[in-house]
């Protein structure tokens, strides 16, 4: 009997033991929201017993926030105590400088990216322009910016350059035309080595004369027909619908036409702008505007003027219209307010916009007088006004009024016309009598 109870014992104990073991233990812990990771040591474990300690660190590209935190977590009785280290991105630091360009950036953090630039008139002697923020610092190396160069200048037909021509050029230099004698030079005599690597402007042209010009829209008025000759003239003027920009007179000089020849600029079409910003009522029915035509604008109903400072008003230039800076923005009402003996059906928002509607209902007993809706007005306001919960047992609404009126006023007439019968009646049985008496005297006589 006694070794039968101590075997139970020992059963029980081990139970427990085993019990206790499986109870007392936690999972791999993690901490996503602080940037850390389980140290090596850990990864692979998936368990922990009881009083186990793990130890953390940062994850590629992060910090310790606060270098004297605890790293260490400790498993007790199936949680694990909380993590002190917070890890914070590292900082690359300013990218460095390099020469005839820089970088741009949005951040020098972990992850991001920085891009070369050359300064005007340089370009990167390489494709890869983009370093990246890594665990150890900005990756690649600095680039370098070389002076762009331009290849020789073209040759023109009866002119030459005015200096003997280079194999190539440096960013911005400069080279100059010149014409056989007797003809003339049209365009720019000077070409420059822009930044993309080609003369700028196009090169001139040597003629015996002027170039025929060719002015879309344009009816010539006065002057000769081509070719032109030094001193010959031409005027113009536009078609119909389009206006002239320049000088109608132009003349053929020894560098080409003087002024310049004009151009003939076409109407604007109506801007419609859509959404909630409109043209004012003058121009609403106007299709067309001339070349330097002014509009303006004004808010739709319901809306109102984001900024009332800025210009409302667009210019028609060549073919299209100036940028417009106003805007609008709906109009918004306040929370409407509350009633005497009612509310609002549903729950009251902070803010309405424009004609959005809100209903009104009254507590029991009560009667609503006026209007049970209304609506966000363009002026900011509820509108019609807040209707009235009236008791019902003391009710002198208006309708209960006008009913008493009319009943009184039917009763009225009634009486009236009863009075009148009754009086025409009373009338016709005189007159009657009268004539009876009338009659009988005349016999007697």
């Amino acid at each position: 009997m006694g070794c039968k109870v101590l075997w139970l014992n020992v059963a029980l104990l081990a139970y427990l033991m085993i019990c206790e073991h499986v109870r007392a233990q936690c999972t791999q812990p993690s901490f996503p929201s602080r940037n850390v990771i389980v140290s090596d040591s850990h990864l692979s474990t998936q368990s922990f017993p009881d009083g186990s300690t793990v130890t953390f660190e940062c994850e590629i590209g992060y910090k310790p926030e606060n270098s004297r935190a605890s790293k260490s977590v400790k498993c007790e009785r199936n949680q694990w105590t909380s993590l002190e280290l917070n890890c914070i991105k590292k900082s690359c630091g300013s990218p460095p400088e390099f020469d005839n360009g820089g970088y741009d950036f949005t951040g020098i953090s972990f992850g991001d990216k920085i891009t070369a630039v050359c300064n005007t008139g340089y370009m990167l002697d390489a494709m890869i322009k983009d370093r990246w923020c890594r665990d150890q610092g900005w990756d690649g190396r600095n680039p370098v910016c070389e002076v762009v160069k331009c290849t020789a200048p073209p040759a023109i037909v009866n002119g030459q350059l005015e200096e003997a021509p280079l194999d190539s050029y440096k960013y911005s230099e400069v080279v100059s035309y010149k014409c056989n004698g007797g003809l003339s030079l049209i365009g720019s005599p000077t070409l420059h080595c822009s930044e993309n690597g080609t003369f700028q402007p196009d090169p001139p042209k040597c003629m015996d004369g002027c170039p025929k010009p060719e002015i879309p829209h344009a009816i010539r008025i006065g002057g000769k027909s081509p070719p032109y000759k030094l001193k010959n003239f031409i005027d113009y003027r536009c078609e119909d619908a389009y206006t002239m920009k320049g000088e109608y007179h132009i003349v053929c000089k020894e560098n080409g036409w003087n002024p310049e020849p004009p151009k003939c600029i076409g109407p604007c079409s109506r801007p419609d702008l859509g959404g909630n910003v409109i043209l004012t009522k003058e121009f609403r029915t106007q299709n067309s505007f001339p070349y330097e035509s002014k509009v303006t604008f004004e808010c739709d109903r319901g809306y109102e003027p984001v900024d009332s400072t800025v210009s409302k008003s667009v210019t028609c230039e060549e073919n299209h219209w100036t940028k417009l800076l106003f805007t609008c923005k709906v109009v918004k009402c306040k929370a409407p307010p509350a009633i005497v003996n009612g509310q609002l059906q549903g729950d009251p928002l902070d803010s309405y916009e424009y004609s959005q509607v809100v209903s009104y209902k009254c507590n029991d007993g009560f009667s609503l007088i006026g209007s049970p809706t209304l609506h966000c007005s363009e002026d900011g306001t509820f509108q019609p006004d807040l209707p009235i919960c009236s008791d019902r047992s003391e009710d002198t609404s208006p309708s209960s009024t006008i009913v008493a009126l009319i009943v009184v006023g039917v009763l009225t007439v009634l009486g009236g016309i009863i009075g009148v019968i009754i009086y025409k009646k009373k009338r016709s049985k005189h007159e009657y009598s009268d004539q009876v008496a009338t009659k009988e005297i005349e016999r007697g006589l």
